[in-house]
This record gives structure tokens, C-alpha cells and sequence, in this order.
């Protein structure tokens, strides 16, 4: 299944690895007998994070000492979740790249691994916990909910995975992972 979603990826081109971007995402996946497991991240709730308290992927800023953003998705998944992409994931490309909370000014690539173990996490202060969950059990985890913004109520489109709601940038993230395994089907 993962060396589809590579061929996919290759074939795609959703986004260039060396293309200019403030930030990155990885989408880590785990094969297991007929599931495919991403793990998420709960953000910690920070006065400095504009993500503060959701739900996410392991990633961050890209930082002017990175050689490539390559380099940054690595820095970032060992910083906050304490793996070593080197030693314990596969590189299978990059998604589209889009822009959270539809900040048009910044822009975030999603790149994609297979994890060849589920490795121990290790969460940083910035990470409050981190889970498994099986991709295709998304589709049937869709729904509009309400969340609350600066103070503001909105109705979105999330999951709801395990009472933890994943909207916004990341479930776009999550509908173009599922868009492509449906069409690598």
C-alpha cells in the first residue's frame, strides 16, 4: 500500500521539495496487515502559538539554519516527537502545499513518510500527547461541529476522532491523503 502512495506522490507533483515555504508537516504512516495508521499531535496550549491546544501534525517553522525544508520536517519531527526520520522513516513525497487558518501568507508543505516501525514517541513541551489513528477510519469520522476561535463560535468541518476534534488545516491535509489513496485504489 505505501509503495502505491509513493507512486502516487512521484507521479502527482503536488509540490516541489525544494519549493520556498514557512513551515512544514509530516504525515507519518505506519502499514499494518490491511490499516494504514498517521499519528497526530494535541498541541500544548501556549500564549505564543496561534495553534495553541489542537490537533495537528508534527511540524513547525522552517528556520533559517534548515539547508532545505527537507531538513526542517526532520528538525521538527525529532524536536516535538523525538523521531529520527533517518533511521525510522521512508520518504514517499509531499502533498499540496496550503495555508492554515487561510493565511494566504504563509505557506506549509505536508511531506509524507513511511514509518518501517511504530517507534517510542517522545513528546516536547510543545506537544501535550500524541495518537494513532487508522486513515480509514476518517471518512466515517467526518462532521460539522462548533469550535471556539479568539472568542469567536464557528461551525466547521472536522473529525471527530476519539471526542478530539481535527479541522482546518489539517483536515485538508487529511482529505487530500484520503483523495489520493482512493484514486491510487
Amino acid at each position: 500500500m505505501l509503495s502505491r502512495v509513493k507512486e502516487t506522490l512521484s507521479t502527482r507533483h503536488l509540490s516541489g521539495t525544494d519549493e520556498p515555504v514557512d513551515a512544514v508537516v509530516a504525515l507519518l504512516l505506519h502499514e499494518s496487515g490491511h490499516d494504514l495508521d498517521i499519528l497526530l499531535i494535541h498541541r500544548a496550549e501556549r500564549i505564543d502559538d496561534p495553534w495553541s491546544g489542537q490537533i495537528g501534525l508534527p511540524g513547525g517553522r522552517v528556520e533559517d539554519t534548515d539547508l532545505s525544508t527537507r531538513a526542517a520536517v526532520k528538525r521538527e519531527v525529532s524536536e516535538e516527537i523525538g523521531v529520527d526520520l533517518d533511521n525510522h522513516g521512508r520518504e514517499l513525497g509531499t502533498l499540496s502545499i496550503g495555508s492554515p487558518m487561510r493565511r494566504l501568507d504563509m505557506k506549509v508543505q505536508p511531506w509524507v513518510y513511511a514509518l518501517t516501525s511504530r517507534p517510542e514517541i517522545r513528546v516536547s513541551p510543545e506537544v501535550q500527547e500524541s495518537f494513532w489513528v487508522s486513515v480509514f477510519s476518517l471518512p466515517s469520522l467526518i462532521t460539522s461541529t462548533e469550535i471556539e476561535i479568539r472568542g469567536t463560535r464557528r461551525e466547521v468541518d472536522a473529525f471527530l476522532v476519539n471526542k478530539r476534534v481535527v479541522w482546518g488545516y489539517t483536515y485538508r491535509v487529511l482529505n487530500e491523503l484520503l483523495s489520493m489513496l482512493d484514486s491510487a485504489n
